[in-house]
């Protein structure tokens, strides 16, 4: 049974790990994608401009307008080289040069060189690849007619100038289907990678909620078959059941605010109309997932340490992470977040202490006063000799004198909040008297609240 419960446990935690990997990797492909989108518009541009400094050159014959013909093309040619270098798996130096002369941002270059290289031999990017080879001669033809105009116009021959206007334009309306065709390739590819991301969260959700229900189910059966153990052994296991409520309640509440916080932003990626922005979601993004991971770490660390997981932990880190994935929410970022930690290192469960600070500085957002010229919230520690003594203190709506004695029951909700499971502050409670803690409130209606916790030095 235990071994069950364990192997459960597991999977529930290395599905969460796969949401995180699966987004974390059609980032990376959608950001590839939007990089090759600025790529195929730089090589547009550069074929377009090309394309009129040559005409204005055939009738003008100013030498000016042949300079910058031959600057204007060098984009769309430096983007054939990369290319030919990537297909023939040349030094990755060479792809570079070449995408750089092809006016693509140097942050952008990994992300088109990672694409090609892992997706040349898929049938999708096949396709791209052809579009795109296919313009390269295009692109080559219109460099051979430019250079033999300029040719017989230095040497003061007569240029058919109708011919040769018709040939450059046969030209670009052939570049203008290739380049068409490309970009639809590319915007199929990125859908289709958003159809298989929204499968693979339904069926590792649906992994998840069964394996959770099982091992839920597994629990209770297991109380059922203790009723006849002794007194002491049921108080025991009503203690164990008690703290593996919390448990599932603290993984739960604090794996779903990265996913929430990830959601949002791809809803936003989605709408971004602006490419320069996409970097910093991106970014953001990648944020999100690595304090995701590093507390699915710490979870397993905490299953596997003896002692209830308490030791020392480091109390800016902790902080820090909070107020990073609660910034991260619409309502977070109207909050001006204070630290003034004079005490860095405190003796606790870190996956126990990082659910305390979540749910106090989420209850101060959940309950701010908006309508007050800023909304803070501040985190200070101090010692008192003989602990360590943790205040997260805001100036939000604040809490009637007549609910302070019942806050930290179970179940109970002040009516603000529909939403609210009334768990939150019971939870807390919980999680500081395992650690061998204290917690305190002060409260004044309209003013603000202060909760002070106090940890064992």
């Amino acid at each position: 049974m235990k071994k069950v419960i364990i192997a459960l446990t597991v999977i529930v935690l290395v599905a969460t790990a796969a949401i995180a990997v699966t987004h974390f990797y059609s980032v990376k492909i959608l950001s590839a994608g939007r990089a090759y989108t600025n790529f195929e518009s730089q090589y547009s541009k550069g074929e377009k401009d090309a394309t009129r400094h040559l005409m204005s050159y055939i009738y003008s014959h100013e030498e000016s307008d042949f300079l910058v013909f031959k600057d204007d093309i060098t984009i769309p040619r430096g983007d054939s080289i990369a290319r030919e270098a990537l297909s023939a798996g040349k030094d990755i130096k060479i792809a570079r040069i070449g995408f750089l002369m092809g006016a693509n941002h140097p942050d952008d270059l990994p992300e088109l060189i990672w694409y090609y290289q892992h997706f040349k031999n898929e049938a999708f990017f096949k396709k791209a690849i052809k579009a795109w080879q296919q313009s390269d001669v295009l692109v080559a033809n219109l460099n051979r007619i430019g250079s033999a105009v300029h040719r017989d116009i230095a040497a003061g021959k007569e240029v058919d100038q109708e011919a040769i206007v018709l040939q450059v334009n046969t030209i670009s309306d052939n570049l203008t289907i290739q380049q068409r065709d490309f970009s639809a390739i590319l915007g199929t590819a990125s859908r289709t990678v958003d159809h298989y991301v929204f499968i693979a969260d339904i069926v590792i959700s649906a992994i998840i909620l069964f394996s959770t229900a099982l091992l839920a189910g597994l629990m209770l059966k297991k109380l059922h078959s203790s009723k006849k153990v002794i007194i002491d052994q049921n108080r025991a296991l009503k203690s164990m059941n008690e703290r593996i409520n919390h448990f599932v309640f603290a993984v739960t509440h604090d794996l779903r605010a990265p996913l929430t916080s990830l959601s949002g932003l791809v809803s936003v990626l989605e709408k971004e109309k602006d490419i320069t922005k996409i970097s910093t979601y991106t970014e953001m993004m990648q944020e999100t997932i690595q304090l995701q991971d590093n507390y699915i770490k710490e979870v397993l660390q905490t299953i596997q340490n003896e002692n209830n997981g308490i030791g020392p932990c480091k109390l800016d880190e902790i902080v820090k992470d909070v107020i990073t994935q609660n910034s991260f929410f619409a309502e977070g970022k109207k909050v001006k977040f204070v630290s003034e930690l004079a005490v860095w290192e405190v003796n606790c469960n870190v996956t126990d202490l990082k659910t305390v600070f979540n749910n106090l500085i989420s209850n101060a957002i959940k309950y701010a006063d908006f309508s007050k010229p800023e909304q803070w919230v501040k985190v200070k520690s101090y010692s008192d000799g003989k602990h360590c003594v943790m205040e997260v203190e805001d100036n939000g709506i604040g809490i009637k004198p007549n609910q302070y004695t019942n806050i930290f029951n179970k179940y109970f909700k002040s009516g603000l909040n529909k939403k609210s499971m009334g768990l939150g502050l019971y939870f807390v409670k919980q999680a500081i008297e395992q650690m061998h803690g204290t917690i305190a409130v002060k409260s004044s209606p309209g003013s603000g609240t202060s909760f002070i916790v106090a940890l064992p030095l």
